[in-house]
């Protein structure tokens, strides 16, 4: 069959092995965030055998995002010139490589340094899963792909956060998470594929794929709404199980189980509310809805606490937070302005914007705000992420609706 380039036969356009694709690239990234977020569970092993402080854990913890918020332009523009199967490839190979690596590392310093060449993988990996979505998935079936793949950060992070007290120490969980992680790399480098069958995809150079999505409003703006998404998400799950063990004298296994619900239904928000948005054909009345119920939720979760209804709330706002992740990460694959050949590098625009609010929020807006530990305090901190997340409304007014039923009534 003759090659073509930019447009694929509708008789073998979007291939069952689609689904082979994204579940390796689900489980790739997965694996990669597990081995991230098994850090805040190893904190009663951590401090007392690397001599740890707090604002240094909190350093190992931030580290990846720090050094993601660089990688992520480059890291999607790499995507668009050499293709997602070896990038993504590279991203989980190093992300085995310096997770083993932190069994062997008995200082802060080295520890540091490790996380931080951690975040290369973050930078690499995540930006090139929408391109995946916008080459291998149809139009009505991209919010519903995108919910799949994102659905995968949430459970490793969970993850993390439930396993690392089972391997008995740090060392062990950093080594067998590590060569997890590994198996996973080669599984992703035999089964990937950069397109279906048949199809060249155009792999435009780097600097012309960051052009093409800086030159984008909606891609800033999709950027500024994962800004706040993101940085609310770390901002309100790194501070809800202190504030309710300081201030309501939860107990920490409580506190934890309680803290975890924002990420479990962060994953439910992440699957549910794009299939709703697919089959409706359009994103932003969703990303409107998602905001506000998220925003209230999360408010009154601390407001009420330690009542009934916290769970409830905190998992509700943890689904709303989850329901705009996707279809944000949807918008350049959808964008005109983009097109499959630029998704990469427009995609690590939106990433570097999310992790810089995943960064600064939580350590310049909250972390100053509830220093002095207090229940108004705390009362103030979670009312500022509040208002934040809410202040997603203003930005997706000037974001173009890009859903199926839009796109339609343009053609």
């Amino acid at each position: 069959m003759q090659k073509k380039q930019g447009i694929i036969p509708d008789v073998d356009r979007y291939p069952r092995y689609r689904w082979v694709v994204l579940g390796t690239a689900w489980i790739t990234l997965m694996a990669i965030h597990w081995s991230w977020y098994v850090v805040p569970s190893l904190a009663y092993c951590l401090f007392p055998e690397l001599a740890l402080t707090h604002a240094q854990f909190t350093l190992l913890i931030t580290g990846p995002i720090l050094i993601a918020i660089f990688i992520s332009i480059p890291g999607g523009a790499l995507g668009d010139r050499y293709g997602i199967r070896s990038v993504v490839a590279v991203a989980a190979f190093l992300a085995g490589i310096f997770g083993i690596a932190r069994a062997f590392t008995p200082s802060f310093a080295g520890m540091f340094t490790l996380m931080c060449l951690f975040g290369i993988s973050l930078g690499l990996a995540i930006p090139n899963l929408p391109k995946l979505v916008s080459i291998w998935f149809p139009p009505r079936q991209v919010g519903f792909a995108s919910g799949i793949y994102t659905t995968a950060l949430g459970t490793g992070l969970s993850l993390g956060l439930l396993t690392g007290p089972l391997f008995g120490g740090w060392k062990q969980a950093f080594t067998y998470i590590g060569i997890i992680t590994l198996v996973v790399a080669i599984l992703w480098f035999l089964l990937a594929r950069n397109a279906p069958k048949g199809i060249e995809i155009h792999m435009p150079p780097m600097v012309t794929a960051i052009k093409i999505g800086a030159r984008s409003k909606n891609i800033w703006l999709a950027g500024a709404m994962m800004f706040l998404n993101l940085g609310v998400l770390i901002a309100f799950s790194g501070n809800f199980p202190e504030a309710l063990e300081s201030i309501h004298h939860v107990n920490p296994e409580k506190a934890g189980a309680i803290s975890s619900l924002i990420t479990w239904g962060a994953v439910a928000g992440n699957f549910i509310i794009p299939v709703i948005s697919d089959r409706i054909g359009l994103r932003r009345p969703f990303i409107y809805v998602c905001s506000i119920v998220a925003a209230i939720c999360l408010f009154f979760a601390w407001r009420l606490a330690p009542g009934s209804a916290t769970s409830a709330l905190t998992f509700l706002g943890g689904f709303g937070l989850g329901g705009i992740a996707p279809l944000v990460f949807a918008l350049p694959a959808e964008l005109p302005e983009i097109g499959h050949e630029y998704v990469g590098g427009a995609s690590g625009i939106v990433l570097s914007l999310a992790n810089m609010g995943g960064f600064l929020i939580p350590l310049v807006v909250m972390s100053p705000l509830i220093a002095a530990g207090t229940l108004k305090a705390y009362t103030t901190g979670f009312s500022v992420i509040a208002l934040l997340l809410a202040a997603t409304l203003l930005v997706n007014i000037f974001v173009t609706e890009t859903g199926t039923r839009a796109r339609s009534r343009e053609k």
